[in-house]
């Protein structure tokens, strides 16, 4: 009996020590729920816009980009490609990206003044980070400014500066992001057009006998037109005499166009217009001090324009795309239709494009034309 209870308390003590010890469990994890963090919500955000007249001929890369600074400590950068003029909500917008980059941030005081510390970057699937940039927006009148630098097109290697600011306020939403940021396409000036409506290209004519040619709303290339009225037309697209095949009967105008975009990328267009709908224009008349050419560069195909405008100077513009052309002033000597220039003024990206020139072309009094000289070796001079 002695035995009975002794075993009956033994197990009582074990009952309770468990009991205690499942209380104080449900005790801890009752302290882990009060712990627990609330939401992650945006404590700042900032906007920056990468755009420029620059951009025309890569207009898919204009762009607004939404910095969204976490509670928890992390960076959300969404952007929106408003060059593509897609004005869809979101959710449905494929021009929209969510979480574009990422990165961390902190509040931090340089040189007396609140600020806060920026990174972003990507991750590439070896979870290394890449594009990294990182900056510092300083506070004035309630608003926070910095710089980062971002690259144009992803993968391309080419960056640029973009200017960011913001405060506690900027964006309600993602779809206020893009109504907030998105343009209308404003088609250039024109007294005729030609399409390639399955390519999406258009070649806008003007009065003063330009021709514009657009792949969808980036500036492929420009040139210049004539039409006698009676079937015979002409563009001039750099170095390029494009003779175009019209139909009286069928009131049609037709003409093919190669666009070499970047490296082996490129474009085959087939362009038509309504001929009757095209006025007349005069050809223009070569200078007699203005010779055209053109130059691979290894990516694309560049057009050259040399105007001599005296015994020793001449200037020379290299178009590389429809709105970069880079202008050069040169000296010159001039020996048996072979001219060799001279440029010392050229400084930055242009000094680039000038460095991986020929400066020896051979001119054609003929049609106004010039070849780069090649010595024996195969090399350009």
């Amino acid at each position: 009996m002695k035995l009975k209870k002794l075993l009956l308390g033994f197990v009582v003590a074990i009952l309770s020590v468990v009991s205690i010890a499942f209380a104080a469990c449900s005790n801890n994890n009752n302290d882990k729920d009060d712990e627990k963090p609330g939401p992650v919500t945006i404590s700042y955000q900032l906007g920056g816009v990468m755009d420029g007249e620059d951009l025309d001929s890569f207009s898919f890369a204009k762009g607004a980009f939404w910095l969204k600074l976490m509670s928890d400590g992390s960076v959300v950068m969404d952007r929106y490609s408003f060059g593509n003029y897609n004005k869809a909500p979101a959710a449905e917008n494929k021009d929209y990206v969510q979480n574009y980059m990422q990165g961390e941030w902190e509040e931090t005081t340089r040189d007396g003044v609140k600020a806060l510390s920026i990174e972003i970057y990507m991750l590439n699937d070896a979870g290394i980070k890449t594009q990294t940039s990182s900056g510092t927006a300083y506070e004035r009148n309630g608003t926070y400014t910095c710089s980062l630098r971002l690259e144009v097109v992803t993968g391309a290697g080419f960056y640029r500066s973009v200017e960011f600011s913001g405060g506690t306020t900027l964006y309600a939403d993602a779809d206020d992001f893009i109504q907030k940021n998105a343009k209308e396409f404003v088609a250039p000036e024109s007294v005729a057009t030609f399409t390639d409506e399955e390519l999406g290209g258009t070649v806008y004519l003007q009065k003063d006998g330009k021709a514009l040619i657009y792949n969808g709303y980036s500036l492929a290339a420009s040139g210049t037109w004539a039409n006698d009225g009676e079937g015979n037309m002409t563009l001039d697209i750099g170095d390029d005499k494009i003779e175009v095949t019209v139909d009286k009967q069928a009131d049609t105008a037709k003409f093919s166009y190669k666009y070499s975009l970047y490296g082996s990328y490129s474009i085959d267009f087939t362009f038509t217009a309504k001929y009757s709908d095209i006025p007349v224009q005069k050809a223009a008349e070569v200078a007699d001090n203005v010779y055209k050419g053109t130059y691979d560069g290894g990516q694309m195909a560049m057009s050259l324009t040399l105007t001599i405008t005296d015994k020793t100077n001449a200037t020379l513009v290299v178009t590389i795309m429809a709105n970069y052309a880079p202008s050069f002033n040169c000296t010159y000597v001039l020996e048996d239709g072979v001219i060799t220039l001279t440029c010392d003024s050229a400084d930055g990206n242009a000094k680039m494009v000038w460095d991986g020139l020929p400066h020896t072309w051979r001119l054609n009094d003929a049609d106004h034309s010039m070849t780069a000289v090649v010595s024996d070796s195969g090399e350009q001079a």
